[in-house]
């Protein structure tokens, strides 16, 4: 695989001009974990890859898991088996297996991004395996993707404003991630961003769950994308900026109006979760904050 264009690399080359090649280290790793055999090879792997990276002291540890999940369940896909077919494992499993020691030494207060599609989190079983597993390891930050078929070029803008902001200027990740989906305009209505955060990572077995939403009034109430034509009268994008629901179940309810002739269908929306908060916005769009309980789903 050809890594040049891929997420990882783009944050390398936005760090090269601030870093010497003994401050910046860079580690590919291809995983196959479909066999007992190619297993036992990971673990010789991660052995080795341990080694080298537990000699440093980093100030910063960033990892990027490129990895696919089942669309039906949220399994990840660990690697191909003796007939070279797919396989998959549950999130727990999955996530033992790739940081078995001496590399979930170095996942500790690090900053993990999960590029993988939606089902890993929108999945109840596989969102609480995920914490589950965040818990155990103990990234400071793991960051998630809710889009079913989810591409990473449309986190770019993302990964290198992290990396100037964050990496560079020092800022701290829950204090500025507003910021970072503020110029992240190819992320805004692709996918809703799912942060995990272990608040006093030497000390906390708490992790803090958030769901970040863009909304727009007129396509995306809520965080909700509005039906590209109207289900009524087939006319494409026909929606009226969205307005309080009197009729709504919700107090927060939103209603959009197709402004086709002699339609008037109405869509009725409500907030995604119920503890929520505005967090950067003007007048029409900005995004939203929820906060994820263990009993919610996405």
């Amino acid at each position: 695989m050809d890594s040049r264009g891929a997420l990882p690399f783009l944050l390398k080359t936005t760090l090269e001009d601030y870093h010497t090649t003994e401050s910046l280290v860079y580690e590919e790793l291809t995983f196959n974990l479909g066999t007992d055999t190619k297993l036992s090879r990971w673990r010789d792997s991660v052995r080795k890859l341990g080694t080298r990276l537990n000699a440093h002291k980093f100030a910063r540890k960033i990892i990027f898991v490129t990895v696919h999940s089942d669309l039906t369940r949220g399994d990840l896909f660990a690697g191909k088996d003796e007939n070279e077919g797919d396989v998959s494992a549950e999130v727990e499993d999955f996530m033992t297996c790739l940081f078995s020691s001496p590399l979930e030494d170095i996942v500790h207060a690090s900053t993990l991004f999960m590029l993988t599609c939606g089902p890993l989190v929108t999945f109840q079983e596989s969102f609480l395996k995920l914490k589950t597993s965040i818990s155990r390891l103990r990234p400071e930050y793991t960051i998630a993707f809710t889009q079913t078929d989810f591409i990473s070029a449309a986190v770019k803008l993302f990964i290198v404003a992290y990396g100037i902001q964050v990496l560079i200027e020092g800022h701290v990740l829950a204090d500025i991630l507003q910021d970072l989906l503020d110029v992240s305009l190819d992320l805004r209505m692709h996918s809703d961003v799912v942060l995990f955060h272990i608040q006093g990572i030497r000390s906390s077995n708490s992790v803090l769950s958030l769901l970040y939403a863009w909304y727009h009034s007129y396509c995306h109430p809520w965080g909700i994308a509005l039906p590209m034509g109207c289900p009524q009268c087939r006319s494409i994008r026909p929606w009226s900026r969205s307005k309080g629901d009197p009729k709504g179940t919700h107090p927060k309810a939103r209603v959009s109006t197709c402004q086709s002739i002699d339609c008037g269908f109405e869509a009725r929306l409500k907030p995604l979760l119920d503890k929520y908060e505005i967090v950067s916005s003007d007048r029409t769009s900005g995004w939203l904050k929820y906060i994820i309980s263990a009993a919610e789903t996405l």
